[in-house]
């Protein structure tokens, strides 16, 4: 039976979503987010119909409607929880 195994990594916040504070990419850039515990949370790219793209609050963007989102993290607009 599969177990749930935690290991501690270093996630570098490079890049934030405007409208969703939540969700960042990383350095590594995969494209993360904070659950409702606090936890990071990986959030893995899809393919609807011929488009790869991510799911954000259960709406899927496509990488070009999510590219003019994206700006620079700026460190004093870390998440709220502090984090």
């Amino acid at each position: 039976m599969p177990r749930n195994v935690t290991a501690n990594l270093l996630i570098v916040r490079e890049w934030d979503i405007k409208g969703f504070p939540d969700y960042f990419f990383g350095a590594d850039k995969q494209l993360y987010r904070y659950d409702a515990r606090g936890s990071i949370r990986k959030n893995k790219r899809i393919v609807v119909r011929y488009t790869q793209g991510y799911s954000l609050k259960g709406r899927f963007y496509s990488l070009s409607q999510l590219r003019p989102l994206l700006f620079r993290h700026e460190p004093t607009t870390d998440h709220p929880a502090g984090f």
